[in-house]
């Protein structure tokens, strides 16, 4: 083959091939632009999230005519002089192709203000000229989700500016730009969060740590909660998320993460933000020093939280804490004896080492407490008990008679999401219905919950709802209905469930297999993994070499 070189216009492509992967990335630099112009108001339109309109205007430096044209060229930029410049970042953006890039997939337009102020810029008809690269696009829904965690994380990472951000005519956030983080966070998350969360800030050799975390009381189901930002940029590492989850390991349940917002402020020279072409990734040229910054940071602030919760609570008469918050939220104790259980189960008439059709296993003791021990007189069975519950809810779930049973709630009780999360609710609403959820808007980004389904009547609403809004959100969802329900069956039933750690009574033991042993697929849960193992006679006589 013969060596050439390309044309300017699929340089381009490839180039945004690299930057360009969705709207939120268009988002995501243009926004990047408008803070590195120092601007203060950065307002966000889209529609058909961002598939046929994003609009960025901002009230920065803005741009001459000369220069808007000059800024569409490849390898333009104002942020960098010289190549000293590329080890000590200080702005968002530097590569010079974002703009370009965006113009090659896209109709693009550059304008001042009308106001003399700021820059507008206008992206039409995004991928209409790669037809393949749009073909992989998710739903409105899912990819208007990532367009508002990029605003949410701008207007965490910069209290000072305000941001608004409208689709399709409706306003989803709208931060006022104070200069205060929990007006920022207050703006994202909403009220009920926001008084959960309490102030870190600790210098360490190099820098400063300093946000806000949530307290012990308050955990999610993923980490997208957990929010970083160094030196302003907001960022994904993993070693940042693990200094922060060492610092709550005893403190909240297996499974679940805490909530934070943490500035990692340190001097540009000791962070490498090139190891990844959007940025989205940093290197330290001292991950221990910056790890143990961020665990101490976190430990110091729930240790002065600790001390000021057992205020609020007080001490009692022999010197020990009064238990205080939801043992929801709580660790599980360590692993009890097994006397007591042995003597309760023998003393009990219900379980009688007898079988029948109705109860082919009989429960003879909880092991962790995760897995049911049992047998049916030949053979030893170990039964997870949260797989064998998800099992028996779904099929509750799947009945005709049981699927849209509903608990109403004495107190109807709020809930407020992110936008990425108030969109994957709504467009879920008619399908949680299906299954007993009665849960109506209640302001901008929050909704009120007034029944669950009937299975999931023991569960706080709030944890259980959200939980299945952030498996709903990660999954992206499909667009056929019928795998729709199916998934959020599915998650119900997962979440409402015994978890691993929770202990039950001999009779609760057995009326969990007598349910499991009623459903159509005992043998597996409804994720496909197996609710049982069995180890016969012969397995036991070959282990014990008799």
């Amino acid at each position: 083959m013969t060596i050439k070189l390309l044309p300017d216009d699929l340089i381009n492509k490839i180039a945004a091939g690299e930057v360009i992967e969705r709207p939120a990335s268009v988002v995501k630099e243009l926004v990047e632009n408008s803070l590195d112009a120092g601007a203060t108001r950065v307002m966000v339109e889209v529609q058909e999230a961002g598939k046929k309109l994003i609009s960025v205007a901002d009230n920065g430096s803005g741009m001459t005519e000369a220069e808007t044209k000059l800024a569409l060229q490849r390898h333009s930029t104002s942020k960098i002089t010289s190549a000293d410049d590329l080890f000590a970042i200080k702005t968002l953006g530097f590569r010079g192709e974002a703009l370009p890039s965006i113009a090659s997939v896209a109709k693009m337009e550059l304008a001042p203000n009308p106001a003399g102020q700021g820059l507008t810029a206008e992206v039409k008809t995004l991928f209409y000229n790669t037809p393949a690269r749009k073909k992989f696009l998710k739903s409105n829904a899912t990819e208007m989700g990532h367009i508002g965690d990029i605003i949410a994380k701008y207007a965490l990472a910069r209290p000072a500016v305000a941001f608004r951000l409208t689709a399709d005519g409706k306003v989803l956030l709208n931060s006022p730009g104070t200069g205060n983080l929990l007006d920022a966070v207050l703006a994202v998350y909403g009220p009920e969060l926001t008084r959960e969360l309490v102030p870190v800030d600790h210098p360490f050799r190099s820098g400063r740590v300093h946000g806000l975390i949530s307290r012990p009381t308050i955990s999610r189901l993923d980490k997208n909660y957990e929010t970083f930002f160094v030196n302003g940029r907001y960022v994904k590492n993993f070693l940042l998320n693990r200094a922060l989850e060492e610092a709550y390991r005893t403190l909240i349940p297996n499974g679940r993460y805490p909530v934070a917002i943490l500035f990692v402020e340190i001097d540009p020279a000791q962070v490498d933000v090139n190891v990844h072409p959007t940025k989205r990734e940093v290197k330290f040229a001292d991950n221990t020093m910056v790890m143990q910054a961020v665990r101490e940071a976190v430990q110091v602030a729930l240790e002065v939280t600790g001390k000021d919760m057992g205020a609020d609570a007080g001490i009692d008469a022999g010197g020990e804490m009064v238990e205080i918050g939801s043992n929801d939220q709580l660790p599980i104790s360590g692993f009890e004896t097994g006397l007591q259980t042995l003597i309760t189960a023998s003393n009990s008439e219900s379980t009688e080492l007898s079988v029948d059709p109705a109860q082919p296993l009989t429960p003879i003791y909880q092991l962790m407490p995760t897995y049911i021990v049992a047998t049916d007189g030949r053979e030893l069975v170990l039964i997870d008990q949260h797989a064998a519950h998800e099992r028996t809810l779904y099929d509750q779930l799947s009945g005709k008679k049981t699927a849209g049973a509903s608990q109403i709630l004495l107190v109807p009780e709020t809930i407020e999401l992110s936008v990425g999360e108030t969109l994957a609710l709504m467009s879920n609403l008619d399908n949680l219905k299906c299954f007993g959820f009665e849960i109506a808007e209640f302001g901008s980004n929050s909704f009120i919950v007034r029944a669950v389904p009937a299975v999931s009547a023991k569960i706080p609403a709030k944890q259980l709802l959200h939980d299945i809004v952030t498996e709903l959100l990660e999954e992206g969802g499909s667009t056929q209905l019928e795998v729709k329900k199916e998934n959020i069956r599915k998650l119900v039933a997962c979440h409402s469930a015994i978890k691993a750690g929770e202990r039950l009574t001999p009779l609760e033991m057995a009326g969990l297999i007598r349910a499991l042993f009623l459903t159509e697929n005992p043998l597996t849960c409804p994720h496909g993994r197996p609710t049982m193992i069995r180890i016969s006679q012969a397995e036991l006589t070959k282990m014990f070499g008799r």
